[in-house]
C-alpha cells in the first residue's frame, strides 16, 4: 500500500480540501512512479516530488493484536534535506517531516509561511533542530519525541503531542495544557494516524481556523483514519470529520422517565 509520512499527510490535507504540493523524493526503481501517480490520483501536486537513483523507501508493518513491529528500509528517504525555502514561500503552511535537516532548514528559512515541524524521536536530536524550532509556527510530535524536546520547547513555543487514540495535548506557552479526547473508533490498523493527524491539522490552521478548534478536528481525522488497513485507506473528507466531531463533542443526554 502507498505511505510516507509527507505523503500521508499530503493526501489527509488534499482530501479534506486544500491544495497541496508534496515535496519528497522516490527511487527509480519499479515503486517511484507508482508512489507518485498514487498521491497524484488523490489530488496532490507532485511536480516537486524527485525520482533519485535507488530504492524507494519502504517499511514492512506487522500487526499482531495490539503489537505492531515496522521494518524500515529508507532507501533514498536520506537524501530529502536539500529543500529551497524559496520553493514554498506562497504556501499558508508547510509541514515539514521526516528529516531533520529539512526541518532546521525549513525552520530558519524565514519564507513568511506558517511552517508546522513534524519532529519524532528519530530525529529530535539533530543537531541545531532545538533552536530552529523556535522560529517555526508549530511543532508536531508524539510522546516519545515530547520527551524528548520538551526541555527545549516547553514555555518557549506551542507544541501540540499526539497520543494515539488518547487524543492530543496542547503545551503552549503561559497556559495550562489544553487535552483534546480522541475519537471513538473501532480501529482495524492505526498506520498513519499521526501523519493524518498533522495533514488535517495543517489543513484545519489554513482555513482559519484557532489551533484548538483544528486540533479536535484533527483528532477527529486521525481516529477515522484507522477504519481499514493502510495510512491512506480511509482518510476522511471534510463532512464526516466535522461530523464525528460534532458526535464527540455533544454533551450526554439522560434517559427519558420511564
Amino acid at each position: 500500500l502507498p505511505g510516507g509520512t509527507g505523503a500521508n499527510a499530503a493526501v489527509a490535507a488534499a482530501v479534506l480540501g486544500s491544495q497541496v504540493t508534496l515535496y519528497s523524493a522516490v527511487g527509480t526503481d519499479h515503486l517511484g512512479d507508482w508512489l507518485i501517480e498514487s498521491v497524484a490520483s488523490r489530488g496532490v501536486g507532485t511536480a516537486q516530488v524527485r525520482k533519485l537513483a535507488g530504492a524507494s523507501t519502504q517499511a514492512t508493518i506487522v500487526i499482531d493484536g495490539d503489537a505492531r513491529q515496522v521494518i524500515v528500509d529508507p532507501g533514498v528517504a536520506g537524501r530529502i534535506a536539500d529543500i529551497e525555502p524559496g520553493q514554498f514561500a506562497a504556501a499558508d503552511v508547510v509541514y515539514v517531516t521526516g528529516s531533520g535537516e529539512a526541518v532546521r532548514r525549513a525552520a530558519e528559512s524565514g519564507t513568511g509561511a506558517r511552517v508546522v515541524a513534524g519532529v519524532e524521536a528519530g530525529i529530535a536530536g539533530h543537531e541545531g533542530l532545538a533552536g530552529a524550532l523556535r522560529q517555526a509556527h508549530l511543532v508536531i510530535t508524539n510522546s516519545a519525541g515530547w520527551a524528548l524536546i520538551s526541555g527545549q520547547t516547553a514555555g518557549v513555543m506551542t507544541v501540540v503531542e499526539t497520543r494515539g487514540r488518547e487524543g492530543a495535548v496542547i503545551h503552549a506557552p503561559g497556559r495550562p495544557d489544553e487535552r483534546v479526547p480522541g475519537l471513538a473508533v473501532e480501529a482495524a490498523d492505526a498506520t498513519g494516524a499521526g501523519d493524518c493527524f498533522a495533514g488535517a491539522l495543517c489543513h484545519y490552521l489554513a482555513s482559519g481556523l484557532e489551533l484548538a478548534a483544528a486540533a479536535r478536528l484533527a483528532v477527529a481525522a486521525a481516529g477515522l483514519s484507522t477504519r481499514a488497513v493502510g495510512a491512506q485507506t480511509a482518510l476522511p473528507a471534510d463532512g464526516e470529520v466535522r461530523e464525528a466531531a460534532a458526535r464527540q463533542n455533544a454533551p450526554a443526554r439522560s434517559g427519558e422517565p420511564g
